[in-house]
Order: C-alpha cells, then structure tokens, then sequence
C-alpha cells in the first residue's frame, strides 16, 4: 500500500509538472504568435492591370474655398503613389499608365463647370481612358473640433471607380467613408503648438496613401 502511495504521488507530480510545461509552452507559442509579421492587406480593387487610368477629385465648395489647393494636391498624391507602385511592379497596377497629369484633368474641370452637375459616369467617358479613380472630399480641417488653438488633421470622403469600356461607363467600385486623422495616434482633442501648413500637408498625405492602399496589397502600418 504504502509503495503504491508512493506511485500516485509520483504520478500526480508527474502530471502536475507536465501541466506547468504545457502552461508556460502556450505562453511561450503566444508570444512567439504575437512577434510575428502580420500578414498584408489585399487590395480592394483589382482591376486597374494594363487599364488608362485617370485621377479626378472634387472637393466640397467650402472645403475649396479655404483650401484652393487641395484638389491638385490630393490629386496629385494619389496619382504619384499608384505610378510608384507601378514602377515597383506590383502586381494589381502593373503595366497601367496614366495619360494625363493631375494638373491636366484639374484643368479640364476648370474648363468645364458644367461637370459638377454631372454624374461622374457621364463625365469619364470624355477623358479618353479606361479607369477613372474619382474622390469626392466631403471633408477637411486642420483644427480641433474642440478648440481653434487646438490642431488635429482629418479629411474624409469617398471612392469611386468607374470603368469605360466601348464609351460606355459603369461603377466597377465604390468605398464610402474613407476617413483620416493626423497624428494618427494623438489625442483626439487635438495638440498646440502645431501649424496649419504642417497638419495640411501631413493630413493630405495620410488621406492620399490611404486612398492608394485601396489598389494595391500592402502592411498596415498601424498594426
């Protein structure tokens, strides 16, 4: 009797250690789990592999009248980020081109008031391309909502893509709600001690790069 106490007490000992590895390998798996690259985010949309494509913005008026420049400069961002791509050959834009500058096509608005009471499907067709990626800016301040001294970046908006195919234009993709803020990560009643110009072109930028993320796979970089 007392040689088989000495057994279980050797057996739940045993067990008792085995629990204790088995415990600390899932924490050592989990941590190993948590070190690990996350995976890249596929594009939205796929389809602008060997198209024309063109970039054309519309920003609300009252967002235009405080920054005139913000149109070409979104434009502009969007374009040369997916041209980059494209020189990188990756492989949802590889061999698209675009015909036109975003300084053309903003010019092209100007020339043409008429367009902004049109649809963008009546529009695309007279840009001689194939894909049209058109952003409506809904949105754009560089100021706190809780304070004008105070600064904090956001733009938001929406995505379109419109395919021509034969001169007929259809919506191939369209991503409402697209929104930024800068700092990304700051306190959402905004910072002193900024400057408009600073959160302008910093604001635009994450708008811009998050717009060009939607075509193609990439990291997310705030994970």
């Amino acid at each position: 009797m007392k040689k088989t106490g000495r057994v279980v007490c050797t057996l739940g000992l045993c067990t008792l250690m085995l629990l204790i590895l088995a415990g600390a390998g899932c924490a050592a798996l989990g941590l190993a789990a948590s070190t690990l690259p996350k995976p890249p985010v596929p594009a939205k949309y796929k389809d602008l592999r060997g198209q024309k494509v063109a970039v054309m913005i519309w920003v609300a008026p009252g967002c235009r009248i405080d920054w005139p420049q913000l149109t070409l400069d979104t434009a502009n961002g969007i374009q040369q980020q997916l041209q980059n791509s494209v020189k990188d050959k990756v492989h949802e834009v590889e061999g698209a081109t675009f015909p036109m500058s975003a300084a053309t096509v903003v010019s092209m608005q100007e020339d043409h008031p008429e367009w902004s009471a049109q649809a963008i499907e009546e529009i695309a067709p007279k840009l001689g391309v194939t894909r049209v990626i058109y952003v409506e800016v809904e949105n754009f301040q560089t100021r706190s909502d809780a304070s004008v001294e105070l600064f904090r970046g956001s733009m938001s908006g929406r995505v379109k893509v419109i395919e021509v195919n034969n001169g007929v234009a259809r919506m191939g993709f369209s991503e409402d709600n697209v929104r930024v803020v800068y700092p990304t990560h700051g306190p959402d009643e905004g910072e002193p001690n900024k400057n408009d110009y600073d959160m302008y072109r910093k604001t635009v930028n994450e708008f811009t790069t998050t717009v060009a993320n939607l075509f193609v796979t990439h990291h997310d970089e705030d994970e």
